[in-house]
């Protein structure tokens, strides 16, 4: 696996461009986002060095992840009063279930990129959280202005930045407690969606 691994990122950045391309001119296209989100959590899962390993670690972020998110939207309890447009696929009790995968996917692009930095697994935990947090921060106008979803308001309460904070710090310790290789997928794709979010913020 791993000679294929390596055109992973390059296979990332070419997919959104195109991406890109479709956001800004054919705003149509975009109930099919999911499936981009669906290849970066496969080609970020197949990237880690046992990557069957790392599938309870996945299945605890997914499934945690997607929970989260429905407490959140039925109770307004975390993150915030906030809900889901139809952009994002199949939902379960107006939750899409691809949610899950875009949490795993956000907390291993920001904890293979502090994996450079020698510390503590809890400093890194820490550090990744805020990571993932900032990662939020770029998405979350993106996210409205496309129908991902939407808030109370159309505005982004603190709150919601302290709750990704919160449980991508613990979802970062999970991961980097039970793992050591590096992901090169993972951390280019902090970088790749950190300029496409940035990007798409600037048009």
């Amino acid at each position: 696996m791993g000679k294929v691994t390596k055109y992973f990122p390059a296979i990332l950045v070419i997919f959104h461009i195109v991406g890109f391309l479709l956001f800004v001119y054919e705003p149509s296209a975009l109930r099919i986002s999911y499936v981009n989100l669906l290849l970066c959590g496969t080609l970020v899962f197949l990237s880690e060095s046992k990557f069957m390993k790392i599938l309870p670690v996945f299945l605890v972020i997914f499934i945690a992840g997607f929970l989260l998110e429905l407490t959140g939207t039925k109770t307004g309890l975390l993150f915030g009063d906030y809900h889901y447009g139809t952009a994002l696929g199949t939902s379960y009790y107006d939750v899409p279930v691809i949610i899950g995968l875009n949490w795993f996917c956000i907390v291993l692009a920001a904890c293979n990129v502090i994996r450079k930095i020698s510390a503590s697994t809890a400093v890194q935990s820490v550090l990744a959280g805020i990571l993932a947090t900032l990662l939020d921060f770029l998405i979350e106008p993106v996210a409205m202005r496309y129908d991902f979803w939407s808030w109370a308001g159309n505005e982004v309460p603190v709150y919601n930045y302290l709750c990704w904070f919160l449980f991508s710090t613990l979802f970062s310790y999970l991961y980097l407690k039970h793992t050591s290789g590096k992901n090169t997928t993972a951390f280019y794709l902090f970088f790749i969606w950190t300029a496409f979010f940035v990007s798409l913020n600037l048009v």
